[in-house]
């Protein structure tokens, strides 16, 4: 049995993750967000003058090591994408800055701060990074000129650590203070800061700060619009990804218009067998899938309530009362024209195919329709095979397909009904669950390994998944196998046992009480 005090508030993916109904991710995830990179290259080591040492260094240093040439290894190897070692190398660089500088803000500890700060980022040492970042923001701030660009990318990186690290409380003071200062140096309106309006969308999404998100895209808007024009094709992949935003957080019937505006403007500048209009046709199938299998997020407000807390007040009301049977046939259709897009293309890019065939497979697959699904993971297969790179340092046939994926599946009744109680009165427990995955996605032989700590709630995260769940099968070869020893975990979101009352005191005869002994002496410092 696995428990942890809840934390102060549930993560909008958590309840997603373990809500009523759950839909894990599209098939290809070709367009993961990178980690969000201070300087696009470390900046150049300023040069310097012999003085006395001001601080500890960083790193053992060789005395018959020059500035010069400790920049040298850290950038060759920062060059060579090996970031662990470029870290090594930084904290050398550092420490020869620190023994030559006059104070520890001095211009050569910055730089070099901010350099090893962000190689440790691009390295996933994000508490080194944080505690990097946190000197260089001391050391800027210190010396008496601080720079507002320098400062704005130390606070940047900081977020980015706090972001990577899903500390989004703080990431999102971090994001202000950088978007402030880069605002004050560069201006309103500048490409640099897509990337980090972008992670702060994500931390502001996560905190469940939607209306600060919302804004924070229709800012991003802005910044594409004045780049491209407001009548430019150029816009569309933005408002894509505004689109996806809205389906994410349940906003569908935006999700919906918007995807729909998207599809329109592509096709009057480019005509119905445009290539661009691949990708909002599967965020439109997306949309409807997450939806249908989503009734309660979908029922919980009425199309007027989404409309004013998402909707922009100055556009039409988005058309409501889909059914199941509209959203069903407008997600297959526009995932049907996706794949015949694709394969209009002499020789269409196998990652364009994987992505398209594999979520139509995972269309029919969460419908039970694994005869349906089996040939378009069939067809996935053979053009992963052919991408040369690699996913997540994986081949791509077995990022996609090299385990079971679950799709969907409905949680048990009441596993976060104490959500809505005080933070601080609550706990999450996970039960696991272990089961074979057939070759047609079905679930068998499921039992829980940790109820935890009640054998009802096991029974329960059993038959949740036995009955409901719908996995993407592993693949071999080209074709599905069974797989054993898939696990699954189900969340409950309990209160924690009250607090032991104080004793009460003794009725009996009083006894005299003992003399106390004086406390100890206490000794100056």
């Amino acid at each position: 049995m696995r428990s942890q005090v809840f934390p102060r508030s549930l993560p909008w993916h958590a309840r997603q993750a373990g809500g009523r109904v759950c839909t894990l991710g599209a098939a290809l995830v070709c367009s993961v967000v990178a980690s969000f990179a201070v300087h696009a290259q470390p900046a150049e080591l300023p040069g310097s003058t012999p003085h006395a040492s001001a601080t500890t260094a960083a790193a053992p240093t060789d005395a018959a090591v020059s500035p010069v040439d400790a920049y040298a290894t850290f950038r060759s190897e920062f060059d060579a994408g090996r970031y662990v070692e470029a870290v090594a190398a930084a904290q050398r660089v550092l420490a020869l800055a620190e023994q030559q500088a006059n104070s520890p803000s001095a211009e050569d500890v910055q730089v070099a701060l901010m350099n090893l700060g962000m190689t440790q980022n691009l390295a996933e040492d994000y508490l080194g990074a944080e505690a990097t970042y946190q000197r260089a923001i001391k050391a800027i701030e210190s010396s008496g000129r601080p720079l507002h660009a320098r400062l704005a990318r130390a606070h940047a990186g900081l977020a980015s650590a706090y972001h990577d690290t899903k500390r989004h409380d703080l990431a999102v003071k971090s994001f202000d203070q950088a978007i402030a200062l880069t605002r004050r140096h560069e201006g309103l309106l500048t490409d640099r800061q897509v990337p980090l309006i972008e992670k702060y969308i994500d931390s502001l999404t996560e905190l469940g700060r939607y209306e600060e998100a919302l804004t924070a895209q229709r800012y991003l808007l802005r910044i594409e619009t004045r780049k491209h024009g407001a009548s430019s094709i150029e816009l569309t992949p933005r408002l894509e990804e505004i689109a996806r935003w809205y389906t994410t957080v349940g906003a569908y019937d935006q999700a919906r218009r918007l995807l729909k505006q998207t599809i329109e403007i592509i096709e009057t500048a480019e005509g119905e067998n445009s290539q661009r209009l691949v990708d909002p046709l599967l965020a439109l199938a997306a949309c409807n899938r997450k939806q249908m299998l989503d009734p309660a997020t979908y029922a919980s407000a009425s199309a007027d309530e989404r409309s004013s807390r998402f909707g922009d007040p100055t556009a039409p009301l988005a058309a409501s009362g889909y059914s199941a049977g509209m959203m069903a046939a407008e997600g297959e259709r526009s995932l049907l024209r996706a794949a015949a897009i694709t394969d209009a293309v002499p020789s269409p890019p196998p990652a364009q195919v994987v992505n398209v065939r594999t979520q139509l497979g995972d269309w029919y697959q969460v419908r039970q329709q694994s005869v349906r699904a089996l040939p378009h993971y069939r067809v996935a297969w053979k053009a992963a095979e052919q991408i040369t790179s690699k996913h997540e340092g994986k081949p791509y046939t077995e990022a996609i397909f090299g385990k079971p994926v679950l799709l969907h599946v409905v949680r048990p009744e009441g596993w976060d009904r104490n959500a809505t109680k005080p933070p601080d009165t609550l706990e999450v427990r996970t039960a696991v669950v272990e089961a074979t995955v057939e070759a047609d996605g079905r679930v068998t032989d499921a039992k829980a390994i940790d109820d935890s700590g009640d054998e009802r709630r096991g029974e329960r995260s059993v038959r949740a998944l036995t009955d409901t769940g719908r996995y993407r099968p592993r693949f071999e070869r080209g074709e599905p196998v069974a797989t054993t020893g898939v696990r699954f975990e189900q969340l409950w979101i309990l209160t924690l046992p009250d607090k032991e009352p104080a004793a009460a005191p003794a009725t009996s005869t009083p006894q005299p009480a003992e003399p106390e002994s004086p406390p100890p002496a206490r000794t100056g410092r």
